[in-house]
């Protein structure tokens, strides 16, 4: 029973991590990018931590957990920001 028990809290476990994104922005030249790009993620309600890099042009967020964004919203948000998108990495 107790092996059941591990077995299924590993499973389980796993369906609800966080994904990690990392998105390609074109476009970015100031703080107010950064602000616009954090602004409209975050209203999406699935992401946290979120973070905009001038010096990468990338934006960095994590799934809020049991919620997941999909890369057309994360698209979405950014160009509702006045931004581009390039690719989309999830680990």
């Amino acid at each position: 029973m107790k092996i059941i028990t591990f077995i299924l809290s590993m499973f389980f476990s796993f369906q609800v991590m966080a994904a990690k994104v990392e998105v390609e922005v074109m476009g970015m030249t100031c703080g107010m990018c950064i602000e616009s790009i954090t602004k409209e993620l975050t209203a999406t309600e699935k992401a946290e931590k979120i973070t905009v890099s001038l010096e990468n042009k990338k934006a960095y967020l994590e799934e809020i957990k049991g919620k997941k964004i999909s890369d057309t919203e994360v698209r979405a948000a950014i160009k509702k920001a006045g931004y581009e998108t390039g690719k989309i990495y999830r680990k």
